[in-house]
């Protein structure tokens, strides 16, 4: 083998052993309409209490009278913006996303689906938790 080829076989090799280079890792916030997280920049962030939040709103101040409060409610319904539609939406996905991914507290951030930090207020910090705990693993 002439000293071309083995220098490309040994470039392959090293490659080959080299962890394959990872797509811009997934990164999912879960909290309260009352917490703040920094750093979420490019974060899916999920108010897992907004479905709450916005029955509350829907049903401040129905009648008694269960016809009375249900045609008010249905009004309100009726006049959501297009934005309170996306963000019941939201909402209900970011509920489901937690249900899915077995949350127990927030805030949460979630990385890759596969690994959850609770109790950290700030992305980056609980990015580092993760990268620390990855290489513990050999990933």
């Amino acid at each position: 083998m002439n000293t071309t080829m083995r220098r490309l076989v040994a470039s392959l090799t090293c490659a080959a052993a080299l962890p394959p280079v990872q797509a811009q890792e997934r990164v999912e916030v879960f909290l309260l309409g009352t917490q703040h997280v920094r750093g979420t920049g490019t974060a899916t962030v999920y108010h897992v209490d907004g479905m709450e939040r916005i029955n509350a709103a829907l049903s401040a101040g129905l009648p008694p009278d269960p016809a009375r409060a249900e045609a008010i409610a249905s009004r309100r319904f009726e006049a959501l913006t297009e934005a309170d539609r996306l963000a019941i939406g939201a909402s209900a996905q970011g509920l489901a996303a937690a249900m899915q991914y077995r949350l127990t507290k927030v805030p949460a951030i979630v990385f890759d689906g596969a690994a959850v930090v609770y109790g950290v207020e700030d992305v980056n910090q609980a990015r580092a938790i993760y990268q620390t705990w990855r290489a513990r693993r050999g990933r």
